[in-house]
């Protein structure tokens, strides 16, 4: 049995779709499973045992591109459909949209196979569309249409053979230390209105310092940098590794970590995925659609708030409560808690 699934962005919804691709290779042990995905999440699927071959495009450069100029728009076109070309020499049993986009859903309508099921609302597919239900329950809902058994949703991240050398050697040549026990703070998404300012984010760290003297490790992309410097300055033993790391390496920096604060955001995730003990602070997005759902992990949330859950990316209209008044010193008493040093 062949199968394709198409699963692009983002890192979060990549890394949700290993359920699914767990259970499909223990339905059928003997399938391939090749999978449609964007080069930014190559990190989370590249070693994964159950997947045959990855298709890699560069989704945001495509976005970035197509209608930046005449020439780009038609060279951005050729490549796209160059992709497409590639999927179609294959001929699959199956074939899932696990997306649910435009530039998803074309790959299933242009690619050979006996079965096709897409996300949400399409012509002439046999769709699945849900809403108020966790993400990974779901996408493991597509397995219904099959008749395959679901496998529970651990999500799956399989880091390269070498990456406890890759990491040291990483380390060792930032000069940088890192404690036995370390707590990972990961403050910032792709959202204005779901990252924690630094303001709140001094606090969280300020109550910490009032019962631990733990490590903690600020992890960030190099364009958080700058607030990350702010967040970390006068405090003891509080190191800001913004843009230090790759993919892989932070993945394995959380998995070693002895817990972690984290925004709803991709490292959120990562540490599902290792079932760290866990905070995740929610905001202007559900818990229920996208909060972690693994052992040892949990939500924080300003309750009571008409505007919750209100999936306004920027633009807040009122001062990021959500966000702003969430107490500081619950977060750190209950991550304190969970791992022990309380």
């Amino acid at each position: 049995m062949k199968i394709l699934l198409i699963k692009q962005t983002s890192l979060g919804d990549v890394l949700h779709s290993t359920p699914v691709i767990r259970a499909l290779k223990k339905w059928k042990s003997d399938c391939t499973i090749d999978v449609v995905t964007d080069k930014r999440a190559l990190g989370i699927l590249e070693n994964n045992p159950y997947i045959n071959k990855l298709y890699v495009l560069d989704i945001y450069k495509y976005e970035k591109e197509i209608f930046s100029s005449p020439s780009k728009f038609f060279s951005t076109i050729k490549e796209f459909f160059s992709h497409i070309k590639e999927v179609r020499k294959e001929h699959y049993d199956i074939a899932i949209d696990l997306q649910g986009l435009e530039r998803s859903v074309i790959f299933l309508y242009l690619c050979h196979s006996k079965k096709k099921f897409a996300k949400g609302k399409w012509f002439g597919i046999k769709s699945n569309y849900y809403k108020d239900i966790n993400a990974i329950i779901g996408l493991l809902s597509f397995l219904d249409f099959i008749d395959c058994p679901s496998d529970g949703t651990d999500l799956d991240y399989f880091l390269p053979s070498n990456i406890e050398d890759i990491f040291n050697k990483k380390i060792e040549n930032l000069n940088i230390k890192l404690d036995k026990d370390y707590i990972v703070f990961s403050p910032f998404s792709r959202w204005d209105t779901k990252d924690l300012s630094v303001k709140k984010s001094r606090e969280i760290i300020e109550e910490i310092r009032k019962i631990s003297k733990i490590q903690i490790i600020i992890s960030a992309t190099h364009d958080y940098n700058d607030k990350c410097i702010e967040i970390a300055n006068g405090f003891e033993n509080v190191l800001n590794t913004s843009s230090y790391f790759n993919l892989n390496e932070l993945a394995y920096l959380i998995k070693e970590s002895s817990g972690m604060i984290t925004s709803d955001s991709f490292p959120m995730h990562t540490g599902c995925a290792f079932k760290k003990p866990l905070i995740a602070i929610f905001g202007p997005t559900s818990e229920l659609r996208v909060g972690p759902i693994a052992e040892n992990s949990e939500t924080i949330r300003v309750e009571g708030l008409e505007c919750a859950r209100c999936y306004k990316r920027k633009n807040c209209p009122n001062n990021h409560i959500c966000i702003e008044n969430i107490d500081a010193k619950k977060v750190a008493t209950r991550i304190l808690k969970k791992i022990g040093c309380l």
